[in-house]
């Protein structure tokens, strides 16, 4: 028995638990997780909204007069586009290789 307090009387039972990979946790051995999906074509036009929303500020603050019902009317018929044909773009670059045959 130790009567020095700095030092633990007996071994801990059972040592810290590590916490398990995340690049291979729930996979069997040899497995790996799937890679990353691509960009989701509503983040895109969601971003290219923001930075035309940004740019029409900066181009008031300089000055110049934006009429704000057309430039919404513009900016919806854009984004409507857009969400229309990026996964209809984004099918054809996938090509009928990915399909599964019946």
């Amino acid at each position: 028995m130790s009567t020095d307090e700095t030092q633990p009387l007996a071994a801990p039972a059972d040592p810290e638990p590590t916490a398990p990979d995340p690049a291979t946790a729930g996979f069997a051995p040899g497995e790996t997780a799937s890679p990353r999906p691509g960009v989701r074509v509503s983040t895109v036009v969601g971003g290219l909204i923001g930075v035309l929303l940004g740019v029409g500020v900066l181009l008031v603050a300089a000055g110049y007069t934006i009429d704000v019902e057309l430039a919404a009317i513009v900016l919806l018929i854009l984004a409507g586009v857009g969400l229309i044909l990026g996964p209809l773009v984004q099918g054809m670059r996938r090509g009928r290789g990915a399909r599964v045959p019946r």
